[in-house]
């Protein structure tokens, strides 16, 4: 089974990453609110996403109009109990409809959030399991565009919000708007006058919304900026601690902390200040227009324009009611923004090509026997810039092919249009005699063995490890597969041996150990063609040496290619490549590239001056 090539071979393609794109941030009150690019839109779409799995919204929809029913009837069911108590009439019916509508409000609000809560999850469940399907069946090429966290903000941070909305900010939304329609309506049919009066209190809130949010936008902004800054600080400073000590710049360390870190604080307390005037000024908006209205009812009461008592007592309710779901409403709206600028991002990728579909009539590869033949290929990470510009190779089947050359030539994209993870741009690579792309996906890259520089090891057993991508492989052959690539003397000495827990992608083996993990997980593998790509770059002479000798016997009878810094790994390969340019700049066994003394022969004689400079 092959293991994907990550971005850590971007240096061969001559690519630079794209800057990462931060997570979006969930808000509320005097937070920066993520604007979608198209609001409308998006919110089709998701709809059309979420066919099938939104069963139930209708009765949310259903239980959202009764509890705001059942808000709207208190204050009016109130006032006739003020006004029965006026005129001496019996209360008890009254109050016992008054008790039954709270314990109304209250079963259907529970009810409200319990279907909402299995309908968000499932509705999110559906968006992660499709998002994460469409990632699977990306090509390479996207991956080198992403950088991983800006994946994983897409598959956790965008789609949290998007739950977040689905199961609170909708709930709320409908039962806010239905509040609001019912309250206006139960104000007009008590005293149009007094809802006009009431009017210009919301208007008053509104206005003041908007200008406080104008101030707050810009500084919060500038809050969430400098807060990256100073994270970025922090991230560096404590991954070069170590240099930093060594330098003693403990002291400049601190003082760049200081600068940031007051900076940010400012800026903090100019956006906590600004948008702490809001509630405070709201609640005094309140306070007047409830005060004026008391006023205003109690002196139409005084002149006779207004005859009962309760009408008044329900209408002063409905106004303290009244003005609160319009700044709710406003910061739904703001959770919606956000909630939408994510989904518009996890929609990003899911518009992304995927790799290319098998052809409908494929070459079967029960048998392979690894005979490679590349013909005049091209190819270019972008269309104006080749990286490799006429390759053309014959590799018999059992040849130990090593390949060589500057950082940037192209040795990792040669591996990459082999494994199918490019298509080549001009030319033709075949496999025993037909192209790559006659043949099934999966079924080419069963193919393929790769030991890469980067060790990937999961937190599960060593023994889970090595059995990577082979279900059902008996301990027998794990231990064998360990003993080939020369893992079991360290696995045997672990506490558990083969059941030890690795943690941290094995940061508790050696760089070595962990790469001879990886060999032996190759070799159980058994496929007919190996990949091993800086298989010992970051390791001691020792360790080298251990990993040669592994790699010697898991390429043995096989095709393999070899791509190495190091020249004295490769010396007994059948053909050693020199790519430079994007061409074959040299081609031969070693003897026969020493002979020539050429650019070979100079850099396996540095290398080894410099060896024994070393030594």
């Amino acid at each position: 089974m092959i293991h994907r090539l990550g971005v850590e071979q971007m240096a061969d393609k001559n690519m630079t990453p794209p800057a990462n794109l931060s997570g979006i941030t969930r808000p509320g009150r005097g937070i920066v609110v993520v604007k979608p690019k198209d609001f409308k839109g998006t919110l089709h779409r998701l709809w059309r996403l979420t066919k099938g799995h939104r069963r139930g919204l209708g009765w949310i929809l259903l239980l959202s109009a009764f509890a705001s029913g059942a808000s709207i009837l208190s204050p009016y069911i109130t006032g006739n109990v003020v006004t029965a108590v006026k005129e001496g009439d019996a209360i008890t019916l009254i109050l016992l409809m008054l008790a039954a509508l709270y314990v109304s409000e209250w079963l259907i609000k529970f009810l409200q959030q319990f279907l909402m809560a299995a309908i968000g999850q499932r509705i999110i469940h559906h968006i992660r399991r499709t998002l994460f399907d469409k990632i699977k069946t990306l090509p390479l090429a996207f991956f080198d565009r992403h950088q991983h966290g800006e994946l994983m903000s897409r598959l956790t941070n965008d789609v949290d919000n998007i739950s977040t909305t689905i199961s609170n900010s909708l709930t709320l939304l409908l039962t806010y708007g239905f509040t609001i329609i019912g309250i206006l309506v139960m104000m007009l049919c008590l005293s149009p006058l007094l809802t006009l009066v009431s009017l210009v209190g919301v208007v008053c809130i509104l206005v003041l919304t908007k200008v406080v949010t104008k101030h707050t936008k810009k500084l919060f902004a500038e809050q969430q900026k400098n807060l990256g800054i100073l994270n970025g600080q922090i991230e560096e400073d404590i991954s070069g601690l170590s240099i930093i000590k060594a330098f003693c710049r403990e002291e400049e360390m601190e003082r760049e902390f200081e600068e940031k870190n007051d900076k940010l604080c400012r800026v903090s307390i100019h956006a906590l200040i600004w948008s702490g005037y809001l509630m405070p000024l709201m609640n005094v908006i309140n306070n007047l227009c409830y005060v004026a209205i008391a006023v205003f009812s109690g002196v139409l009461f005084v002149n006779g324009n207004i005859s009962d008592i309760g009408l008044i007592t329900s209408f002063l309710l409905y106004v303290r009611q009244f003005t609160r779901p319009f700044v709710e409403v406003a910061n739904i709206y703001n959770n919606f923004q956000t909630a939408v600028a994510g989904a518009e991002r996890v929609f990003e990728i899911l518009d992304e090509e995927s790799e290319p579909a098998d052809k409908e009539k494929t070459f079967s590869l029960e048998n392979p026997h690894g005979d490679i033949v590349m013909d005049h290929v091209q190819f270019g990470y972008t269309p104006d810039k080749l990286v490799l510009k006429d390759i053309s190779l014959t590799i018999p089947a059992g040849t130990k092919v090593a390949i060589v050359g500057p950082t940037g030539s192209g040795k990792t994209t040669i591996i990459n249009l082999l494994t199918r993870f490019y298509d080549v741009s001009g030319g033709s690579i075949t496999l025993d005699g037909h192209d790559l792309r006659d043949y099934r996906m999966q079924d080419l890259r069963e193919v393929f063995g790769v030991v890469l520089q980067d060790t990937a090891l999961f937190n599960s057993t060593v023994k889970e490890n090595i059995a990577y991508g082979r279900e059902g492989v008996t301990m027998e052959k794990i231990i064998d597969a360990a003993r080939i690539a020369g893992a079991d003397g360290f696995i045997e000495r672990l506490p558990k041996g083969y059941d030890t827990e690795l943690s941290q992608g094995g940061a508790e083996l050696s760089q070595g150990e962990r790469q001879l993990l990886t060999i032996a997980r190759a070799v159980l593998t058994n496929a007919p063609i190996m990949i091993l790509d800086e298989a010992t770059s970051s390791v001691d002479t020792v360790t080298e040496q251990k990993i040669r000798r592994a790699m010697l016997k898991i390429c043995e009878g096989r095709t393999s290619f070899i791509i190495a810094h190091r020249l004295s790994t490769i010396r007994d390969s059948d053909i050693i490549i020199l790519i430079e340019n994007g061409v074959i700049a040299e081609k031969g066994t070693h003897e026969e590239l020493m002979a020539l003394n050429g650019k070979y022969a100079l850099m396996y004689r540095t290398q080894s001056s410099q060896t024994v400079e070393r030594a």
